[in-house]
């Protein structure tokens, strides 16, 4: 088959995990001969931008950089933008298409390109419904709408929840917007021919809130990240020395850093240390210092794969307390393949795909919590090894389950050929 897929960013510009799970998708495509190519947004402050192509993995990918005009539409509109891509995507002529995310596309993608060939909608989050992506509200007074609040299309929560984030428009305009971009969003689902989940877990989440009928499908990403191999495991801690934790992966409220930092504040001196790569916004690593000034860190930038095992080599457990309702966790699955014992909260997505005796499982927004589970540990060593050795020896890497990706994307184009077929037939003016 010929598959085009759709992401909003790519590197060097930026890549997060949604971008990375896009990425390694075509190349575990393209490894089963597949052609496949890879169209990417690039951010806002590379707008007006010549489109700009490369190859990776023998993947072709084309970035495209929006209009000065169309690049900071807060309603996510940008036609001329989707015009160029939907251009270029006729002139390759996909049999199917699968689109990851919009965040830096037109937010009516797949209905447009639904006229080009069946597109998949891959629902990583809830961006579509959430301004912020994880329905993860600024202040614990506001609450998310329910299903019966989008059906009614009443979105005064999330307005109230954005306004602090959005200058120089009005309440009311704000509001219409927030509509607008909801209303596009159900478009999107009904236009597309096939909607995907990493997980149940994530299904279920959406289909409580959006009708999501017969053509969702569940389909984990794997493991996206390969590790050299080259550095050796730190081995069960012993209880002599520091307790050394990993944190990988952006550092922020959001994802629960400064709630480890709080709790490793509750232990007793010199007996946890902090390791923690991904980088953080303007003055967070600050904060995080300010918050548990008698704990040792080493808090670093972006990082790749061999940079992730060398810092795992040192480690004892990776914790990862994020607030975020994540759909997946791409970084429960790496600190596994590492060999570490996984810490986590909001990982219900991990406790499908590992079991409840893989992954512990903790509360979020609770720095006591974990520091009650945390000095258990200090006290009785043995626990932590005994978590450690259930860490599977294996974990599913998204090159495992790229034949089921290219088993949905062609059952797809097979009932779209089907429906294409039988469409004059249930015609009453073709009949006549």
């Amino acid at each position: 088959m010929k598959i085009a897929i759709l992401s909003s960013l790519a590197a060097p510009d930026a890549e997060g995990g949604t971008e990375r799970v896009a990425r390694m998708q075509a190349a575990g495509l393209a490894a089963l001969g597949h052609q496949v190519r890879l169209l990417v947004g690039r951010p806002a402050d590379r707008a007006g931008q010549p489109d700009w192509e490369t190859t990776f993995d023998g993947v072709e990918q084309t970035a495209f950089a929006a209009s000065p005009e169309e690049a900071f539409q807060p309603d996510g509109r940008r036609p001329r933008l989707a015009q160029r891509m939907a251009r270029a995507l006729r002139n390759w002529n996909p049999d199917a298409i699968l689109v990851q995310n919009t965040w830096n596309l037109d937010h009516q993608i797949t209905s447009r390109l639904q006229k080009i060939a069946p597109v998949a909608l891959y629902l990583h989050d809830f961006a579509g419904l959430c301004p912020r992506s994880f329905r993860n509200p600024s202040s614990d007074e506001i609450q998310c709408p329910s299903a019966l609040d989008l059906a009614w299309g009443d979105l005064r929560a999330c307005a109230t929840c954005v306004a602090p984030l959005v200058h120089g428009i009005s309440e009311e305009r704000l509001g219409c917007l927030l509509t607008r971009r909801l209303e596009t969003f159900l478009g999107e689902t009904a236009a597309a021919s096939l909607l995907l989940t990493p997980s149940r877990t994530h299904l279920v989440r959406m289909g409580d809130l959006i009708p999501m009928g017969q053509k969702a499908r569940i389909m984990p990403p794997g493991l996206c990240m390969s590790f050299p191999g080259e550095a050796p495991s730190a081995g069960p801690w012993s209880g002599r020395g520091p307790l050394r934790i990993l944190h990988h992966g952006r550092r922020s409220e959001e994802k629960g850093t400064l709630d480890l930092v709080r709790a490793l504040a509750m232990l007793p001196s010199g007996m946890v240390e902090l390791v923690a790569l991904g980088g953080a916004e303007d003055g967070f690593d600050d904060r995080l210092r300010a918050a548990a000034p008698n704990v040792p860190m080493d808090l670093s930038g972006t990082y790749d794969a061999a940079q992730l095992e060398a810092a795992a080599s040192k480690a004892h457990l990776v914790a990862l307390p994020s607030r975020l309702p994540e759909s997946y966790s791409l970084a429960v699955d790496e600190g596994l393949a590492l060999g570490l014992s996984v810490w986590a909260a909001s990982a219900d997505a991990a406790r499908e795909r590992h079991g409840a005796d893989v992954v512990r499982v903790l509360p979020a927004r609770d720095p006591a919590a974990w520091a009650a589970a945390l000095q258990q540990i200090l006290d009785y060593p043995e626990r932590l090894r005994a978590m450690t050795a259930v860490v599977p020896e294996s974990l599913p890497t998204v090159y495992e389950f790229a034949p089921r990706l290219a088993d949905l994307l062609a059952a797809m184009v097979q009932e779209d050929q089907t429906r294409r077929v039988c469409k004059p037939l249930s015609d009453p003016k073709r009949a006549a």
